[in-house]
């Protein structure tokens, strides 16, 4: 068609308005990682990673790890969640599990269960156990691990029967 600025089937660039729907009805296992925004209105189980806005339905359920910009959520979470901005539970809303969140909306009715913290989650690198010489540190106390050491010669104390007065 003469004046056609449709580029072929496949060749668009991503839109910021698309939006990933798993419909009601419809059960999902695995993992997502996408750039645009995404709707949950069935049920998914893994992992979401977004920079878009992640929107669970009244009748949507998430069980997993999720990392987003915006959260919305009407259904049910489970999981570790990392919202990078505004975490909105609704009225209906039920979520479970360790969250991150910049800022923090509750409705009353909501039902947050969990640990909640405000910022983003420190990412610390874990001590590694049971390198030999290494020292590990353990709710507070040093622990040196590697191999055994060889035992010092106990010094003969004498008793008090062979020490003269």
């Amino acid at each position: 068609m003469i004046g056609n600025k449709k580029s072929p089937m496949g060749m668009d660039a991503p839109s910021t308005d698309a939006v990933n729907r798993i419909v009601e009805g419809t059960t999902f296992e695995g993992n997502i990682r996408s750039q645009s925004n995404m709707r949950i209105d069935g049920t998914f189980e893994g992992d979401i990673t977004t920079k878009g806005r992640l929107v669970v339905g009244p009748k949507g359920s998430i069980k997993g790890n999720v990392m987003c910009a915006h959260c919305e959520v009407e259904g049910s979470m489970e999981g570790q969640i990392e919202v990078a901005e505004l975490m909105a539970l609704k009225a209906s809303a039920k979520v479970a599990g360790t969250v991150y969140y910049g800022q923090l909306s509750v409705e009353a009715g909501a039902q947050p269960v969990g640990t909640f913290h405000m910022g983003s989650r420190e990412r610390k690198d874990v001590p590694m156990m049971g390198k030999p010489g290494a020292v590990n540190t353990l709710k507070g106390a040093e622990v040196e691990t590697g191999a055994p050491q060889a035992k010092k010669p106990e010094v003969a104390r004498p008793t008090m029967a062979q020490t003269k007065l």
